[in-house]
């Protein structure tokens, strides 16, 4: 009788962690207007929708050009 219970316990704490992980998302920061990026960031919204992300050591040209520069 222990050993069925203890089998079900650990599916359900096993099942609960895969949810809780599945939950999270990665986040990114978002980029400082006109200047140069220290790390990947979002400096917006391209035109398919999708984020525009920056590189390090890119510049952020957001909303006028809408692009990331060297």
């Amino acid at each position: 009788m222990l050993k069925p219970c203890a089998v079900a316990l650990l599916a359900i704490t096993m099942s609960v962690g895969l949810a809780e992980a599945k939950g999270r998302k990665h986040v990114i920061p978002g980029c400082a207007v006109g200047q140069q990026a220290a790390a990947t960031c979002a400096c917006g919204t391209a035109a398919n929708g999708r984020p525009l992300l920056c590189q390090k050591g890119q510049w952020c040209h957001y909303p006028y050009l809408k692009a990331c520069t060297q």
